[in-house]
């Protein structure tokens, strides 16, 4: 093994031709157009991560269709010592599948069978886009807790390896609360790749690891029952009130909920489908409620001298426009196709989340646009329950030392910052969740080849780290 010219992990052509030999000819993919295309994902959502990560790709890529292929490519590479990056729909923001010093890159979106659906229970394998199974279980009667607003596109195992929460999340939470993920399988990467599986609070070994300690073969997910879901958009002049309000619905349990989310003015005029229906100058309020409490959500917002220009009936399939398609980080997109020099950031708020973003704004004048999602989390005590708002701010970007002053700022006001900035995940020497995902490293990946360096103190291959240490120690 050599180090090339553009420092990637190469793959030498006799190498390829053993893939080929395993896959299918055309399901090795070696044109530079093409591998680029499949080593990226949506790291440019953070200007600071393309700077780090634009020259980063694979050496070759290789589209797997069944498990027993996979299989024959893991110990393919754990024999050649060739990195490996796995790559579902690509949706993630933190370059979760780029990898660092090339070798492959493995498609699993051809996995994409659900196994089944029972009892309120989805077993699926891998590469099932997300849209697929939320309409399989609600077929069946039943939806998916949580899914992103990539739904299209994301697949079950990327959501699960690189993603946190999403619609659903104000009733049920994010992925990590137990009971949501009940049963993970993966594969190890060695001579002869063994299957390991983790049952309901195990899961989270393997959960939000960006597939570097161990590559998930079937995934089982527990469903909720399906609810008509009505969708409402409510607007106002005044901040204070259109706050106020969504405040209350979001904290009132009697009113079945899936999305929640409340947005500035601001992010009006970059929602280019729905404008009609938002008037200038007004904050508004994306609802996804119960069918059954809709018309009374709607009374009550109209009695408060709020508009509700648009109620979008529940239909099955979902039809245009999607209100969760302008929530959650699908806000941050249609924001910065109208605002390329802004970025956003991830903030966990207080009670007083009202106060603490209107200072943050005013410590950083026309520099933030508000955005918060309400979820369901753990009070201080740890008891689940407490609907948490999430600020998922637009910032406008100067540069990474003013994006750590505006996150170093949020912290003194009291509020939690996941820093989207990074593609490393690292923990503090107390953090038992972290410390069992390196434990599972070194179980199932003894080399050191998985998604090398985004796992820090995680098992590093030593050609990678003697050749690498830029971008695995940054």
């Amino acid at each position: 093994m050599s180090h090339s010219a553009q420092g990637f992990i190469p793959v030498a052509p006799d190498l390829i031709e053993e893939l080929q030999a395993i896959v299918g000819y055309d399901q090795v993919i070696t044109t530079e157009a093409e591998v680029e295309t499949l080593s990226k994902d949506c790291y440019w959502y953070s200007p600071v991560l393309k700077n780090r990560l634009e020259g980063r790709r694979a050496s070759a890529a290789v589209k797997v269709g069944s498990v027993t292929e996979l299989k024959g490519v893991l110990a393919f590479a754990y024999g050649n010592d060739l990195p490996v990056t796995l790559r579902g729909g690509a949706t993630g923001n933190y370059g979760q599948c780029i990898p660092l010093c090339g070798g492959l890159v493995i498609d699993i979106t051809g996995l994409d069978r659900i196994t089944s659906i029972e009892a309120g229970v989805a077993t699926v394998e891998p590469g099932v886009r997300v849209i697929n199974l939320e309409r399989a279980a609600r077929a069946q009667g039943w939806e998916m807790r949580c899914l992103p607003s990539t739904w299209v596109k994301s697949t079950v195992s990327g959501f699960i390896s690189g993603g946190s929460a999403g619609i659903g999340s104000i009733t049920w939470g994010g992925l990590r609360e137990p009971g949501t993920i009940k049963r993970l399988t993966l594969l190890t990467l060695e001579s002869a790749p063994r299957e390991i599986v983790l049952e309901e609070a195990e899961t989270l070994k393997a959960f939000h690891a960006y597939g570097t300690n161990g590559v998930i073969v079937e995934l089982q997910l527990r469903l909720a029952p399906a609810r008509r879901w009505d969708q409402l958009v409510i607007t106002g002049r005044e901040w204070a009130a259109v706050t106020a309000f969504a405040t209350r619905v979001a904290y009132d349990d009697s009113i079945p909920k899936r999305l929640a989310s409340l947005l500035e003015p601001s992010f009006g005029e970059s929602f280019r489908p729905l404008r009609k229906w938002l008037p200038e100058g007004h904050a508004f309020i994306w609802l996804e409620v119960d069918q059954g409490c809709a018309a009374a959500v709607v009374a009550e917002a109209r009695a408060k001298g709020l508009n509700v220009p648009l109620v979008i009936p529940h239909s099955d399939p979902k039809r245009q426009p999607m209100l969760m398609e302008y929530g959650w980080n699908h806000s941050t997109l249609w924001m910065l196709k109208s605002h390329p020099n802004h970025t956003y950031l991830q903030l966990g708020m207080g009670a007083n989340f009202a106060e603490q973003a209107a200072r943050l704004k005013a410590r950083f004048p026309g520099q933030i646009h508000l955005h918060f999602e309400f979820v369901r989390g753990r009070a201080p005590s740890g008891e689940f329950g407490l609907v948490i708002p999430v600020l998922i701010p637009v910032v406008k970007f100067v540069d990474e030392d003013h994006l750590r002053g505006v996150i170093a700022f949020a912290r003194e006001l009291g509020i939690a910052s996941n820093n989207p900035h990074t593609c490393y995940l690292e923990g503090t020497p107390d953090d038992r969740v972290f410390a069992s995902q390196l434990a599972l490293k070194h179980t199932a990946d003894p080399k050191g080849l998985l998604n090398p360096g985004k796992l820090k103190g995680g098992a590093i291959n030593s050609f990678i780290a003697q050749n690498f240490p830029e971008f695995l120690y940054a």
